[in-house]
């Protein structure tokens, strides 16, 4: 296969068309983002091949701009960094495969497999042979038994799914790449998102709070004055890293900067999805009206039209600086342990 293959239309990953936008707007978004696919392949394969993709000014701004759906798979493998550690531990994932798995997370892991991606073609029918739902179960037993102290958290079973969706290959190796992702963002990317006391996402959930007051003293009101906070409303975006949040595409979209740039990616994430639909939060004038547009507002047009949002992840928030992002982390996190103190 070659490495910048040419789509004939936009993957839809096993996934029906979006019930939330008509027909007719879906089958434009498809054939104008194909048109957009078949553009940055052809300037991936102008500027980059196997041999020179190498970090970079040039490179994150691709990584912006989309990977192209075949290449996705080794890219995200070499940016990541789980090219590498998988290449340092040869056999490493067989090993953690073959580890008797704790009971107790055993269990978890089983309830949890039958709820990601329902509507999914890959993941409707354990006994399907084309069903991907036997690959999860083992790729979340291994990163459990070979990584105890994070073991497995919901959220996991989203991520880990996503990245078996893009994967192309065996089974066996598809596996393989996805545990060696699932380590480079759990272990590497993200902050300790997924410890028993949630301070880290409960922590970014401020800092996005803060951000938007920042940059948006009124639209923030809304949201205080509901008297609802950010944890509630966006916590989730944060643990799945918007996987079973936002179309799949938008998702993949955000994984492929996600990979290169890191976590800060998160927070341009969430602070589009809240500004472009401002207009709809600011007419919500009570908690029930808050809580079922920050529902709905993870699909519609504007977040369908993947290219776009990712537009505005780059020019809404306008410059957001690791040390910002740091240092209003210092802030929330203070708020945070002194509220598990209280």
């Amino acid at each position: 296969m070659p490495f910048y293959e040419r789509p004939s239309e936009l993957p839809e990953y096993g996934f029906e068309a979006p019930v939330y936008v008509n027909p007719t707007d879906y089958i434009d978004f498809k054939n104008g983002y194909t048109d957009t696919l078949n553009h940055r392949r052809s300037r991936w394969a102008e500027h980059f091949s196997r041999k020179s993709i190498t970090r970079g000014r040039k490179l994150k701004r691709f990584c912006r701009k989309g990977i192209p759906p075949a290449s996705r798979p080794e890219i995200w493998m070499m940016v990541s960094g789980a090219k590498s550690r998988m290449e340092a531990s040869p056999g490493l994932y067989l090993e953690a495969v073959s580890k008797e798995p704790d009971k107790k997370l055993m269990s978890v892991i089983l309830a949890d497999l039958p709820r990601t991606f329902p509507e999914n073609a890959f993941f409707k029918n354990f006994t399907d042979p084309e069903s991907k739902l036997p690959s999860l179960k083992r790729v979340l037993v291994a990163f459990a038994a070979q990584f105890p102290k994070v073991g497995y958290c919901q959220g996991f079973n989203y991520i880990a799914a996503m990245l078996l969706l893009v994967l192309r290959g065996t089974p066996e190796a598809n596996e393989e790449r996805a545990f060696w992702l699932l380590d480079a963002l759990i272990n590497h990317i993200l902050p300790p998102y997924y410890s028993d006391d949630m301070v880290s996402v409960r922590r970014d959930c401020m800092v996005l709070g803060d951000l938007i007051k920042l940059r948006d003293p009124a639209l923030n009101a809304i949201v205080v004055n509901s008297g609802v906070n950010y944890t509630t409303l966006c916590a989730k975006w944060f643990i799945c890293l918007y996987a079973d949040v936002l179309p799949i595409e938008t998702t993949m979209r955000i994984f492929d900067c996600l990979f290169y740039e890191g976590d800060k990616i998160l927070f341009r994430a969430g602070f589009a999805l809240i500004r472009l639909h401002r207009n709809h939060l600011l007419q919500c004038d009570e908690f029930p009206a808050l809580l079922t547009t920050f529902r709905t507002m993870c699909h519609d047009k504007q977040t369908l039209w993947c290219h776009e949002f990712l537009q505005a992840m780059f020019t809404l928030p306008g410059n957001l600086s690791r040390k910002t992002i740091e240092e209003l982390r210092q802030s929330a996190e203070r708020r945070v342990l002194e509220e598990n103190s209280s």
